[in-house]
């Protein structure tokens, strides 16, 4: 007991002192703690505080609190909660130094302040990045809706004047209006892609296709290009790879496109190589390695992760041109399909892009059937000898002119036209129509609105009638309203004249 009472008497009262006073403020007796204050000395003189004391004297209250002062004394500054109390005809003092305390509380909350602050400026931030992030979006998709009926007109007047007589020149002009309109096309489909990835909107299908003939297919494409630009195209084709495989034939064909087209950009001689290899076959499922390789320029080390990030292009002085977003927009699709982009480049040797990718491949008695269907789908509209009776319905003029060209071409269709979504049931049900080719974005009524109406009407040879979408908006979400509401198909802006024809002859009935 004789220690804890040392200790209670070394730590007690440490940070207090008491000061007793008289009713005029002098001091009576003081036992110094944390301050000398001589006795018979006023301590109204001692600090400013101290001078509203006389006013409580008189007071009726008995106990006064004041609580945080701050009180500079000599070379001493203390932050104190301080008690007066009446004592009779005298005043006691109590002076407690809670400085540690005020200043850990303050910092505490300091801290606490600048949390808050931090928090609230990373939600603001994070509000208008979201913001600028549905913007660009909505740009992205304004913009693709609005390019590509022009577009669409451009490519089917092209297809138009192939099939006439023209002088070698003129041939030589409309090849190189094919070339720019597919260029520009593909620049449509990169900024589409950017956007509908950043926005999460891009599911990769996972539908069976002809692998044997996209290979041949960019063999073929590509062995003109290079050719045109003196270059040597070299192509191999593992003989183990399966025919048929289930995949994203569209993505697969816009990373291997944008690769091929960044070879023969940067290539000034030499050769550009397309490759597929087989990795491993197990359990349906082959591993595959697309690869592209070229002797151009190559990339040095330092700029090789660079080159994948959005509108950055090495060498901008070449003569090549383009957006900068083909391989961003590799990147960004392999990562979807769970694959990722590598490269092997060295300067002024050239480079190696590759990447390694998954398929499951169905039975060959499933290849053989899908292709069996699909040749008797395309056969469809060669054998048939009666005019097929399709409405049209379109408000766009350009876009009418060019599909009546595309449609009276063939000589298998007779043609009526709506254009306006209020005018389309009275001709649905005077007419008696074989399909429908209809323009989503219409004025009035939407073409998903007028599907819906049609697909609910009580007779038969109206509502089973086929209709064939055409939209400029290239977003899963609004394709697969338009299937929800009774569409068979959709086509999407710019199409080539084949790919209409095509889902046309495969849906009439």
């Amino acid at each position: 007991m004789a220690m804890l009472k040392l200790y209670q008497e070394e730590f007690a009262n440490k940070n207090m002192q008491f000061i007793l006073l008289d009713s005029e403020g002098v001091v009576i007796e003081s036992d110094q703690k944390l301050f000398d204050i001589p006795v018979d000395s006023s301590i109204l003189k001692l600090h400013p505080f101290f001078e509203s004391l006389p006013a409580l004297f008189d007071s009726a209250e008995e106990v006064f609190d004041f609580f945080c002062i701050h009180l500079a004394l000599k070379e001493n500054t203390f932050t104190t909660d301080i008690k007066l109390l009446k004592k009779r005809d005298e005043f006691l003092l109590i002076i407690t130094d809670l400085t540690e305390h005020y200043d850990s509380y303050q910092s505490v909350t300091q801290s606490r302040n600048e949390s808050v602050i931090k928090t609230e400026l990373t939600v603001l931030k994070n509000l208008e990045l979201q913001e600028r992030e549905r913007f660009k979006n909505r740009f992205i998709q304004n913009f693709s809706h609005e390019l590509r009926n022009p577009l669409t007109s451009i490519m089917a007047i092209i297809d138009i004047l192939g099939d006439t007589k023209m002088t070698t020149e003129q041939t030589k002009m409309l090849d190189f209006l094919k070339e720019s309109n597919s260029n520009l096309r593909l620049m449509l489909e990169d900024t589409l892609s950017i956007g509908m990835i950043d926005a999460g909107k891009l599911e990769i299908q996972h539908k069976l296709f002809n692998l044997r003939k996209f290979f041949e297919l960019m063999q073929f494409t590509y062995s003109a290009k290079t050719k045109k630009k003196g270059l040597k195209f070299v192509s191999f084709w593992d003989d183990r790879i399966p025919e048929f495989i289930e995949g994203d034939r569209l993505r697969l064909f816009q990373i291997v496109a944008n690769l091929l087209d960044n070879a023969i950009k940067y290539s000034e001689n030499g050769t550009v190589s397309f490759k597929i290899g087989l990795n491993q076959k197990r359990a349906n499922t082959a591993n595959l390695r697309f690869e592209v390789i070229d002797t151009g320029i190559g990339i040095p080390e330092e700029s090789q992760e660079a080159i994948f990030e959005s509108f950055h292009r090495e060498q901008p002085t070449q003569k090549g041109k383009g957006t900068g977003l083909g391989l961003t927009i590799v990147k960004r699709l392999l990562k979807l399909m769970n694959s990722k982009i590598q490269l092997n480049s060295e300067q002024n040797k050239g480079s190696v892009f590759y990447f390694d990718m998954s398929f499951k491949y169905p039975l060959p008695s499933e290849s053989k059937w899908s292709e069996h269907g699909n040749k008797k789908r395309a056969n469809i509209g060669r054998k048939a000898r009666k005019k097929y009776k399709v409405l049209l319905v379109e408000d766009d003029e350009y876009v009418q002119l060019t599909l009546f060209k595309i449609l009276l071409n063939t000589d298998s269709f007779q043609i009526d036209l709506a254009y306006d979504g209020a005018l389309v049931l009275q001709e649905v049900v005077n007419g008696d129509y074989d399909i429908i080719l209809m323009d989503v974005d219409l004025p009035n009524l939407t073409g998903i609105q007028i599907t819906q109406l049609i697909r609910d009407f009580p007779f038969k040879n109206i509502k089973n009638i086929p209709i064939i979408g055409i939209t400029a908006n290239a977003y899963q979400e609004n394709l697969d309203k338009c299937m929800a509401a009774g569409m068979n198909d959709v086509v999407i802006k710019p199409y080539e004249k084949e790919k209409l024809l095509n889902t046309i002859l495969k849906n009439l009935r």
